[in-house]
């Protein structure tokens, strides 16, 4: 009885009634409930006797997916068997077995992706897998990929790297042309998180969780090389919260593309982000420096920087914030990623707090310590200072004001 349609008091008393009665033929009768969270507190209450106590020749079983759901009145009174997914490479070995069986030919990373498809379940597993057969007489990836309306992972290394250059019209114009060849908006961002994942777990060096073939295999060894686990974790946070958005918007596509923006820009709320965008500004530093900040010796500059001096300053602070990002506490790095006014003063590298807040906290012992670790490690001779910006006064100004203030009487002003 498939208790999704009926799910009333009625059908469960025709049930009772029948149970009364022997089988005919087989030593038992087998009532099987499918979908049984279906019911309602009503037919739940009208099955509990019978089940509490069932004739000899009956049995009942039922089926769901939610157990949570059935009454603990009900659970109490049963065995319970709890089915699991089946592992992706068992379901491979099984597709597998039946193409060979059937006599057809496939490609190696089509059956993979069928395997993975089917997520746990054989049937499903074998039901794309017949799809697929039907197409064609060779089963390749492509064509798997358009049975199961995929973008494949091409097109997703391609979307990725887009995103690692911060390039939002390249980005936007491929996820155009996927969106024209009618993939689903959720399933766009399905599969570039998942990508990144993959992309995430080999450079980490979980291979062996990823299925793949040997040609994606080469993609995603190529691009974990390429990328920081610090911009994967960011696409990943980015487009796996979209689903709920997406399936309630009313422009699912804006959603998608305000997140691929996002993401491109680096502007997520996570410190996987915020690291990576540091780091994007250590490259343009670095870009700039032009073969590094050459420190032999005492390290002489004018007190009046030219705008390469400038840069060989920032260059240098770059590396000593790097340096704070993967040694020192995150409180002291956070600070001192926020500051930007830098000047070199002999071997002094001057850093202006932005704040006092700032100043502060960049003053304290920890802090301190921290920054002589950073600039021993750029070089011996480096130290690295925090100061405070004096604000000059203008005197005829304040003079100004004071007589503003003041009136008519005569004020004599000593200027120092």
């Amino acid at each position: 009885m498939d208790a999704a349609s009926n799910n009333g008091v009625d059908e469960i008393r025709e049930i009772r009634e029948k149970v009364k009665y022997a089988p005919a033929v087989a030593k038992k009768k087998v009532y099987i409930i499918d979908e049984a969270h279906m019911l309602t507190s009503g037919a739940f209450n009208a099955l509990l006797k019978t089940l509490e106590e069932p004739p000899e020749h009956v049995v009942f079983i039922l089926a769901t997916t939610e157990a949570n759901k059935l009454p603990q009145t009900i659970l109490s009174r049963c065995m319970r068997f709890d089915f699991r997914l089946i592992s992706t490479d068992r379901i491979y070995d099984l597709v597998k077995k039946v193409y060979d069986e059937e006599g057809a030919t496939y490609e190696d990373a089509a059956v993979r992706l069928i395997a993975k498809a089917g997520e746990g379940s054989a049937r499903d597993a074998l039901s794309i897998a017949d799809r697929c057969l039907s197409a064609g007489e060779k089963v390749t990836y492509e064509e798997v990929a358009d049975v199961l309306g995929v973008s494949g992972w091409e097109t997703m290394s391609k979307m990725l790297s887009e995103i690692n250059d911060g390039n939002v019209g390249a980005a936007l114009v491929t996820l155009d042309e996927l969106i024209a060849t009618g993939k689903s908006v959720g399933l766009i961002a399905k599969e570039l998180t998942s990508y990144a994942r993959d992309v995430l777990a080999v450079r980490s060096g979980g291979k062996a969780s990823v299925v793949a073939g040997e040609d994606k295999l080469a993609a995603l060894e190529a691009d974990a090389a390429k990328y920081s686990a610090d911009i994967l974790i960011t696409v990943m946070n980015t487009f796996s919260s979209l689903d709920a958005s997406i399936r309630y918007s009313v422009s699912p596509r804006i959603v998608l593309e305000c997140a691929l923006v996002s993401a491109c820009r680096l502007l997520g709320s996570d410190y996987s982000a915020f690291a990576e965008r540091l780091a994007r500004v250590e490259k343009k530093l670095d870009a700039i420096e032009k073969g590094g900040v050459q420190l032999s010796g005492a390290v002489r500059h004018e007190a009046a920087q030219t705008s390469e001096q400038k840069s060989s300053a920032l260059s240098c602070w770059g590396k000593a914030v790097t340096y704070l990002r993967r040694n020192e506490s995150m409180v002291v790095f956070s600070v001192a990623g926020e500051q930007s006014d830098v000047e070199m003063k002999g071997d002094t590298l001057i850093v202006y707090a932005s704040d006092d807040d700032s100043f502060m906290t960049l003053s304290t012992p920890e802090a301190t310590e921290a920054l002589s670790r950073a600039a021993a490690f750029i070089h011996p001779d480096l130290k690295i200072a925090v100061e405070k910006r004096a604000q000059k006064v203008d005197m005829d100004n304040e003079i100004a004001r004071i007589k503003a203030i003041a009136g008519n009487a005569k004020i004599n002003v000593n200027k120092r």
